[in-house]
């Protein structure tokens, strides 16, 4: 990993004015130097691009909302993403922090992901978040901050370390949306990300992945759908397989196993 960052590092320097054809509009929300900002500015940069590069570009524009939190014991705290009346995202960071810590940080990855689907509503949080927990170890393999071998082991290890909260006394749906009640998040994240590491199993026995699928689902289906049974079916549409549709009766009306293993 030493030996990838200066290189991400080198990049970001010398293309982190451009993003693409989807523009990024800052809101500094809280006083920062010039200094901090091109810093914020190389960091989300830097994690757009990696995104771009692994699911296809956005088609809007991304409103970023940038805080201010000082002394604090990680560069991003807080961040959470909105999707009304613009698709942004807000970042409460400490501008202490090197650009490559901030790179090595996993919210910008998990939140810039969350826009790729629309705002689904809150009845199956575990969607969305399973979706952006799987997208964060996508992102930073793609950015050079971990391996497919890291990636995968930090898969194992958090979706079967949230295995432990599931009983398997309802429907993963239904017990998935207890945890969130009961402040349980961690649990309800990676449990809903097991949906999307089966799902990009059983794609990738046929051929493909669900990063592959997702680039025509952007420009296809992105602007149009409206809840989580859309959303799989135009990426059902777009992979040719009806895996996610099948996948997801399961995982909403049955047990199912929360384990993920190493491939």
């Amino acid at each position: 990993m030493k030996a990838i960052m200066p290189l991400v590092l080198v990049l970001v320097f010398l293309f982190s004015s451009f993003i693409g054809k989807s523009e990024f509009i800052y809101k500094w929300k809280d006083d920062f130097s010039e200094a901090e900002k091109t810093k914020v500015k190389k960091w989300l940069g830097i994690t757009y691009r990696a995104v771009k590069a692994r699911i296809g570009e956005y088609p809007f524009d991304v409103h970023l909302f940038i805080y201010r939190r000082d002394n604090q014991s990680e560069p991003c705290p807080w961040a959470n993403t909105w999707r009304y009346p613009n698709q942004q995202v807000h970042f409460h960071i400490d501008p202490s922090y090197s650009l490559e810590e901030f790179l090595k940080d996993w919210t910008a990855p998990h939140e810039l992901s969350h826009l790729a689907i629309p705002y689904i509503g809150e009845k199956e949080t575990w969607f969305s978040e399973g979706f952006a927990s799987f997208m964060q170890y996508q992102v930073m393999e793609e950015m050079g901050l971990v391996t497919v071998s890291q990636r995968d082991s930090s898969y194992s290890a958090k979706v079967n370390a949230a295995s432990q909260s599931y009983t398997g006394n309802q429907s993963f749906g239904s017990e998935a949306m207890e945890l969130k009640k009961n402040n349980n998040y961690t649990a309800m994240y990676w449990g809903g990300a097991s949906f999307f590491l089966k799902w990009n199993r059983m794609l990738g026995k046929s051929g493909t992945n669900l990063c592959q699928v997702f680039e025509s689902y952007l420009s296809d289906f992105r602007q149009k759908d409206r809840g989580v049974s859309e959303v799989v079916s135009s990426l059902d549409k777009s992979s040719g397989f009806s895996f996610g549709v099948e996948l997801l009766k399961k995982y909403r009306e049955e047990e199912v196993e929360v384990k993920y293993d190493v491939p």
